[in-house]
């Protein structure tokens, strides 16, 4: 008696929803979780990774500086775009801050890289990555040392992920190198 109300309780809430929304309980449904997930896995599939290597140019809007006193130290900002060849094509228009190891009245006063200083670029890169056209959001990071030099990264994510090394001047630009994943 109860496998019979069981089935019979079975039976009427599968007609109930099936016949919901305007549907008859023997139209076919939408695809179920597995199918959509599929595509989902077939789209991850179509992301390949590659070996990059090149140059870019870094562009500062001098115009744009603005200088902040962060107790002995000074915090620039400034906006500009670097200009890449190489595996990656196209441009990142950026706005970058940096923490100067030196007082705001002599920051403007000197040719920039003369002092250390740690910076954090947030960029929108648009171009192409291996001939194929990608946007994605950069990251600019690193450690200019006392004359200019740069040890840093660029770390990309949204459309391109990875990260790569960079070797560059304060506002000259450099190389950079490393793997990413173009999706």
């Amino acid at each position: 008696m109860k496998m019979v109300r069981f089935l019979s309780t079975g039976t009427a809430l599968l007609i109930v929803c099936g016949c919901g929304e305007g549907r008859h309980p023997f139209d076919p449904t939408a695809p179920s979780f597995t199918v959509q997930r599929g595509a989902a896995e077939l789209r991850a599939s179509a992301a390949r990774q590659i070996q990059t290597s090149g140059q870019f140019d870094a562009i500062v809007d001098f115009s744009t500086v603005t200088l902040t006193p962060r107790g002995r130290n000074c915090l620039l900002q400034v906006d500009g775009r670097l200009v890449f060849t190489g595996t990656i094509e196209g441009t990142a228009t950026a706005h970058t801050s940096a923490l100067e190891f030196a007082p705001c009245s002599e920051v403007p006063t000197v040719p920039p890289g003369t002092f250390a200083d740690v910076f954090k670029s947030e960029a929108v890169f648009v171009g192409t990555v291996d001939g194929e056209p990608a946007r994605a959001n950069l990251l600019y990071m690193g450690r200019v040392a006392p004359g200019g030099t740069i040890a840093g990264g660029f770390v990309f994510s949204n459309g391109i992920e990875g990260r790569l090394d960079v070797t560059a001047r304060v506002a000259v630009g450099g190389t950079y190198q490393g793997s990413v994943v173009v999706r």
